[in-house]
């Protein structure tokens, strides 16, 4: 191993260490360095899209901890992999074997899939299927990427997803869009959804209940030429929700065979989840490996600027005027999603249009408050623990023991800070409800994180995604 890599390698455990499981896997862990010498190193990525990622979201993280390893590198610079040119022999031979590889992936699926009768989705009428087992549709129309609001939290999202539209199956695929809930995943995927079928591309988008309920039907009623036909004669295939196939071994091998099909033949796949494939329980690691073998892109919590970029643009399809004072109120004491900003405007606009009443920022603070936004779901110490356990990918009795390693500790600061602001109990009880830690260390952890979340974005991030997940979503003791 050379000393570049050597120094790569001690960097990237330390930015591991700062940065949260997801982004790094998703980011981080594949780069690896072309060249360093005293002020600068150079480092190769995937893509384009990785390139600016680093440079906008990670590159002060990643210059702290070379410059932490090292002491006097002051500068990092990122190349794309593809497209760089080098005289590096090992460099250009790994290229051409990742392609040659990948080539005969295609080719090996290629010919089993006419081994086995293939498709052909040309000889049909264009299609787009969207329905739910009542039989609505699931596609809205207005889910566009003309009114999708973009911003640093979901722009690489953004950009990936109109890619795929504009060249399903060729670029990314599959697409894999994860993020918490109300964070604009499904406005994405419904936007390449309506682009594609202007374009008449054959086109199926079901959620994940229903690709396991029918599923099932099929195999019950001895149907499942009539559900391979239709999940696998499409241009684009859209499956919402995949991590509930974690599990369901004859689902995810029904997954596995369809995405073969539709990727050997060029076309376009793409998943949604709250997590990324690495973080599905449960899920085989065949149908891990194709997930990651193509785009993978989270959706994170609206920053400031966006979340009044997205009340700005929401008052206009409404056709409803609020002040730039007002607009800045909503966005300051709503952070979690872009759901519950909705929530707060719908709110806020019918107590104008029904009590014609005046709108200050005071009124607002008071509606907010009393909206019990998050009150509609019970939420006990228990459900705190285990939600930030699983969010980690640790065991509920890390938290209560008496670890004091990096990847126990600081969940168990942030489970100490979230149960003390969101069920206010006193520091004792905080520090019994966990292994009978004192109160003082209670007190330090909910000070730390307090003040640590002042300059810390993925800390941010975190304990944001947490509160979607305590109340937002189902959990045993709110179902």
């Amino acid at each position: 191993m050379d000393e570049k890599q050597r120094v790569w390698n001690s960097v990237l455990g330390e930015i591991e260490l700062n940065i949260s499981k997801p982004q790094f896997n998703t980011w981080i862990k594949n780069t690896y360095p072309i060249s360093m010498d005293e002020t600068e190193i150079v480092i190769c990525v995937s893509s384009a899209f990785t390139r600016n990622w680093l440079e906008n979201k990670f590159n002060l993280t990643i210059l702290n901890s070379i410059q932490k390893i090292t002491g006097s590198v002051k500068k990092v610079r990122y190349v794309v992999q593809n497209t760089q040119k080098t005289n590096s022999k090992s460099i250009k031979s790994v290229i051409n074997l990742k392609d040659q590889e990948l080539q005969s992936q295609k080719e090996a699926l290629s010919a089993k899939s006419i081994s086995h009768g293939g498709f052909n989705s040309e000889s049909g009428n264009n299609f787009v299927q969207t329905q739910r087992q009542n039989g609505t549709s699931l596609l809205k129309e207005n889910y566009t990427f003309e009114n999708f609001i973009v911003g640093s939290s979901n722009e690489l999202a953004h950009a990936a997803a109109q890619s795929v539209a504009n060249e399903p199956g060729t670029r990314y695929n599959p697409l894999f869009i994860y993020g918490g809930v109300g964070l604009g995943k499904t406005h994405l995927i419904q936007a390449i959804a309506n682009k594609l079928a202007k374009n008449n591309k054959n086109i199926l988008y079901v959620t994940s209940d229903i690709f396991i309920s029918d599923l099932m039907n099929s195999l019950k009623n001895g149907k499942m030429e009539d559900f391979k036909a239709r999940h696998r004669a499409v241009d684009l295939l859209i499956i919402d929700d995949i991590q509930f196939i974690g599990g369901k071994e004859a689902t995810q091998y029904e997954v596995f065979n369809t995405f073969n099909e539709l990727y050997a033949h060029n076309k376009q796949i793409v998943f949604t989840s709250d997590r990324p494939p690495s973080a599905i329980k449960t899920l085989n690691d065949r149908l891990k490996s194709r997930f990651e073998g193509g785009m993978i892109v989270d959706v994170a919590i609206p920053e400031f600027e966006t979340r009044v970029a997205i009340l700005k643009s929401k008052c206009m399809q409404k056709n409803f005027e609020l002040t730039d004072d007002i607009i800045y109120v909503i966005a300051q004491r709503i952070k979690s999603n872009v759901r519950e900003l909705e929530g707060a405007l719908n709110k806020i606009i019918a107590r104008v249009q029904l009590l014609n009443t005046k709108i200050t920022p005071e009124l607002v603070d008071k509606l907010i408050e009393g909206g019990q936004i998050h009150s509609q779901r019970i939420v006990s110490t228990d459900t705190i623990l285990n939600i930030v356990a699983e969010h980690f990918h640790i065991k509920k009795e890390d938290l209560l023991s008496k670890s004091r390693k990096k990847d126990i500790a600081v969940p168990r600061q942030i489970a100490m800070y979230l149960i003390r602001e969101e069920l206010k109990l006193t520091f004792p009880n905080i520090g019994e409800a966990l292994g009978g830690k004192d109160h003082s260390t209670v007190m330090h952890s909910w000070n730390k994180i307090k003040k640590d979340l002042a300059s810390n974005y993925t800390l941010e991030q975190d304990i944001a995604m947490i509160k979607n997940k305590l109340y937002n979503e189902e959990n045993p003791e709110n179902s």
